[in-house]
């Protein structure tokens, strides 16, 4: 997939291009759709799929205070479009500048004329542009543009959204976000040193002080990653270590032990989807009495990762950062 950020670049393309517009975090089923219907009719007339989006979040710019905690990093939201299909990303730097653009000027950044390169924009029904958000897809279709709004992917009678998908992750309803998602929820992040507790129990762990912005709950989770491309699952605790008090944490530790895999992982950037919520963490009265747990823990996450993996197929590239 080719990415560019320079408009001026993004005009000299051949025609016809046929856009898909969001910003696409998450890369959720509904935003599938959009993108979907953008190959669909760029394969039909012979030309290409780009995404439109940004490179942060509007209200980044507009209103810091209510910028949502994103899903997706820049770097595996493009991984996704790649993986969708899609040709190409023209991802616009947002400014304050950019959002004083009118829909006139904003549309003249992007195609010199209808057809030119843009032949279409997919988006969905919501999907504004422009100062004051004045730019609508009756807006395009008025000066030359055609338009398709395509509907909204539903999960529980309700429109799927990032916003449902953070709150469903937030309240630790793993199910219910990655089956919005079409993938289970995963964060990619970078393996520290440790303590090296865990391997004084008989499990050996790469120890995460989390970036992701959007985590579940502290908990006890059936995870799965990628070695290469070979899928590993595993089992993992978010959490501050409270039969350890002696090593505080200000912030949640992901300790993640991964089944059937001896190496050194440290300084690696892995992939950690979160498969099932198996329990809460609590404090145990000794390292042994965790010993034991963490033994029926390590059997409970094998037996939800069988489960969820022999329902249907989930592929290592479709959910990590080493796609």
């Amino acid at each position: 997939m080719h990415t560019l950020i320079q408009p001026d670049v993004f005009r000299g393309l051949a025609a016809p291009v046929v856009l898909a517009a969001g910003f696409f975090d998450g890369v959720h089923l509904g935003h599938r759709r959009v993108l979907d219907a953008a190959i669909a009719q760029a394969r039909a007339a012979g030309g290409q799929a780009w995404a439109l989006t940004f490179d942060q979040h509007p209200l980044a710019i507009l209103d810091p205070q209510r910028r949502p905690p994103l899903l997706t990093p820049i770097e595996h939201r493009l991984d996704l479009l790649a993986a969708a299909g899609i040709d190409g990303c023209l991802m616009i730097p947002f400014t304050r500048e950019l959002a004083s653009c009118t829909p006139a000027d904003f549309i003249a950044r992007i195609t010199d004329a209808p057809g030119h390169p843009v032949s279409a924009v997919c988006c969905g029904a919501n999907w504004r542009f422009g100062r004051r958000a004045a730019g609508t897809p009756d807006w395009l279709r008025a000066h030359g543009i055609d338009v398709t709004i395509v509907p909204a992917a539903h999960y529980a009678d309700q429109a799927i959204s990032s916003t449902r998908i953070r709150e469903a992750i937030q309240t630790g309803d793993l199910a219910a976000a990655a089956a919005m998602l079409g993938r289970p929820y995963a964060i990619c992040e970078t393996v520290r040193h440790g303590r090296g507790v865990a391997r004084t129990l008989g499990m050996a762990t790469a120890n995460i002080h989390p970036e992701a912005e959007v985590l579940p709950p502290v908990g006890v989770y059936a995870v799965r990653s990628a070695i290469g491309d070979r899928p590993v699952d595993g089992v993992a605790n978010l959490g501050f270590r409270p039969t350890f008090p002696d090593a505080p944490t200000a912030s949640p530790i992901l300790e993640v032990h991964l089944f059937d895999f001896a190496g050194d992982l440290y300084a690696a950037r892995l992939d950690i989807a979160f498969i099932a919520r198996l329990r809460d963490e609590r404090a145990f009265p000794s390292p042994a009495a965790l010993a034991a747990q963490i033994r029926a823990d390590c059997e409970a996450a094998r037996a939800a990762c069988k489960t969820l993996f022999c329902k249907r197929s989930v592929p290592v590239s479709g959910f990590g950062c080493q796609e």
